[in-house]
């Protein structure tokens, strides 16, 4: 196989679901894989004379094809290595094709380090890579491209868990899973068989003597939908729920109401508020092209019968969320909703955590879908998996609740009210804040207090 050279190509070039050709491409550093261009499109399918297709949808007449860009394609995957799921039998042949189509020279690769094999292999990093989204089947988008640049970055850090050693090639400084990648090509040889439309569909290729599972319909599946539902009903709940101020300013809420045993979604709502000031107007600093944006007021029934008296799940939930929850439900003038029980997911990745990549109300889906890829990973990892004989849980809640330490509850008197705070103490037995946070004016006058007992 050719040298790798400096920079690699990620790309992905499909019909979607619109009707429209969506390309998407990156060009990144093969050491680092740090991303130099990125680019991605749609555009109209063309016929042999390089003019629409007729399959083109009326709504979508006015776009380019792909003669406005291929100078750009052209510019991110000539003479360069090419990585991506299926580009030997799908995505090369179609552009190809389009490139004939327009009447222009096509890109050609220095190399292809196709995903296909090591998908195939069943090794556990492969099953994990499966599990991070790279070669997931959401053909037809042109996000497909940085989902498999991002699940080869996460299979890098998965390296290590596996107890695997860090792999390059010899005499260079190749990113490890390039190298990984690359011992799982078969000499290159590129397909015949035409890709023009309307001929027969390509078959997909057998590796090792192992055959893609057809995959089952509804119609196909043991239960309908409303079985499934009328099922997953009778089931305990528990709620998923992230409450944080975004970078644009606004409070964003996200809510999933799940099954506590299969964690199948029966309720699901997430929207964006303004914070408000103690007398439940909105904040002043509010930007002025959000001032129309609704309170916690107008959303807060909905709220309380989602989150109260249930077991909520969530990061952090115990200094960030429930507290900020609790401060707009009083600057309102309405009770807070009470948890039957938290199961905070710090302490269960408190040794590697990082702060969220983004504060907006899709965390709570992400953490959401974290859980149930970590219960797919669970075999992969050889890691046992116990189910809550009492409480019928999913495997993963029971595991997140073996890592909860039980809050020791203790009162405290201030200017003569009582006020129940929890705190809770550290493996190094510091004492960690967990419950009603004081306000700063309580603070300023407490210190006053003190100077003048003094």
């Amino acid at each position: 196989m050719p040298e790798l050279g400096n920079l690699v190509a990620f790309f992905d070039f499909k019909d979607g679901r619109d009707g429209l050709l969506h390309f998407s491409g990156m060009t990144a550093c093969s050491e680092t894989l740090s991303v130099i261009t990125r680019r991605r499109f749609c555009v109209q399918a063309t016929d042999n004379t390089g003019k629409p297709a007729s399959t083109t949808p009326a709504r979508d007449k006015n776009k380019p094809t792909l003669d406005r860009y291929y100078k750009l394609v052209y510019f991110i995957l000539h003479d360069k290595f090419w990585i991506g799921h299926g580009l030997v039998n799908s995505d090369w042949p179609k552009l190809e094709e389009e490139f004939n189509h327009i009447g222009k020279p096509s890109p050609k690769p220095k190399g292809i380090i196709d995903t296909v094999p090591f998908i195939s292999s069943g090794t556990k990093l492969a099953q994990l890579a499966v599990l991070f989204g790279l070669g997931e089947p959401s053909l037809g988008y042109y996000n497909n491209c940085e989902e498999n640049y991002d699940a080869i970055k996460q299979c890098r850090d998965a390296m290590p868990i596996l107890d695997m050693e860090k792999e390059k090639d010899m005499g260079s400084n190749i990113y490890p899973m390039i190298s990984h990648l690359r011992k799982f090509q078969q000499p290159p040889e590129k397909a015949t068989t035409k890709s023009a439309r309307g001929s027969e569909p390509r078959k997909s290729q057998k590796l090792e003597g192992k055959e893609n599972p057809p995959r089952k319909s509804l119609a196909e599946s043991p239960s309908s939908l409303e079985e499934r539902l009328l099922v997953a009903m009778k089931e305990d709940r528990v709620t998923f729920f992230d409450f944080k101020k975004g970078s644009n300013g606004l409070l964003h809420f996200g809510g999933m109401e799940v099954t506590s045993k299969t964690l199948v979604v029966i309720n699901e709502t997430r929207f964006c508020v303004q914070a408000t000031q103690i007398n439940g107007r909105p904040a002043r600093n509010t930007p002025a092209w959000l001032k129309n944006e609704p309170t916690l007021s107008e959303s807060y029934d909905f709220v309380y019968y989602m989150l109260h008296n249930k077991t909520w799940i969530g990061h952090d939930l115990r200094k960030s969320d429930f507290p900020m929850l609790e401060k707009e439900c009083k600057h309102i003038g309405k009770s807070p909703p009470r948890p039957k029980e938290i199961i905070d997911t710090v302490p269960f990745i408190s040794s590697g955590s990082k702060p969220a990549a983004r504060l907006d109300c899709r965390n709570c889906q992400v953490n959401y879908n974290a859980i149930k890829k970590c219960r797919d990973a669970m075999p992969i990892l050889d890691v046992e998996i116990e189910q809550d004989k009492e409480s019928n849980m999913h495997p993963m809640i029971s595991l997140f609740k073996k890592y909860q330490q039980p809050p020791e509850e203790e009162t405290t008197i201030l200017f003569g009210h009582e006020e129940e705070t929890t705190k809770r103490k550290s493996p190094q037995g510091k004492v960690k804040d967990g419950g009603v946070r004081k306000s700063l004016r309580l603070k300023e006058a407490s210190q006053r207090l003190k100077k003048q007992s003094m």
